[in-house]
């Protein structure tokens, strides 16, 4: 148990090192292009360690109330968020959507699958895939919406993480799956954003994957 608590406190240390970190390279006047992927960064960190270290329901139950925590910061005291606010419109909601998206697939993929890399490379695919893309798009390519250099980044980031499954080309068919849905979401949903998408769509793929694999 004591194991327990010591891999919850390193998680918890993560997830606020992650925000903490974003705000003051924000405050610093860091681009937020820049500081805003600081956090993400280090969440999928903090999912890394709670898939290791944790057991299921430990693990959902931590990113649960994380997750809640974040909500009330978004919803009564955004400042507390300032260093990772989405940069467009269809981000305006990323800081609940990660962490929403996050625990969703810890839930379906550990909780209900007993698949904890099933659950955690999603997440993976969002927290450093998803951000390499952005990061690409916002310096080098200065959100241009046709270039696809973004996405083969990504593509090399989540067929690295990728490897932490086996087979190995479950993992890779859900890294080429969260890198398209990464770019492709359906429109008129204002709370559905691309950590949604690039969880859900290679999730999916991963688990129909291994079905007929």
């Amino acid at each position: 148990m004591a194991n327990q608590i010591y891999a919850t406190g390193v998680v918890v240390m993560l997830a606020f090192i992650g925000i903490a970190g974003s705000n003051y390279l924000d405050d610093h006047k860091v681009p937020h292009w820049l500081s805003r992927r600081f956090a993400p960064v280090a969440g999928g960190l903090a999912y890394l360690v709670a898939v290791l270290w944790l057991k299921a329901y430990i693990a959902i139950s931590v990113t649960g109330i994380l997750t809640i925590l974040i909500a009330v910061l978004r919803l009564g005291f955004r400042r507390g968020l300032r260093g990772v606010r989405g940069n467009h419109r269809n981000q305006d909601w990323a800081e609940i959507t990660y962490p929403v998206a996050g625990t969703l697939s810890l839930v379906v993929g550990w909780g209900i699958f007993g698949d904890r890399w099933l659950a955690f490379l999603p997440v993976a695919f969002m927290a450093w895939g998803d951000s390499i893309a952005g990061l690409a798009r916002d310096t080098i390519w200065h959100n241009h919406p046709v270039s696809i250099w973004p996405l083969v980044a990504m593509l090399v980031v989540c067929l690295g993480a990728a490897a932490l499954y086996h087979p190995y080309w479950v993992g890779a068919a859900g890294a080429v799956i969260g890198t398209v849905a990464e770019r492709y979401r359906p429109g008129g949903f204002r709370f559905w954003d691309d950590n949604l998408n690039i969880v859900a769509a290679s999730l999916i793929t991963m688990k129909i994957c291994h079905w007929f694999g």
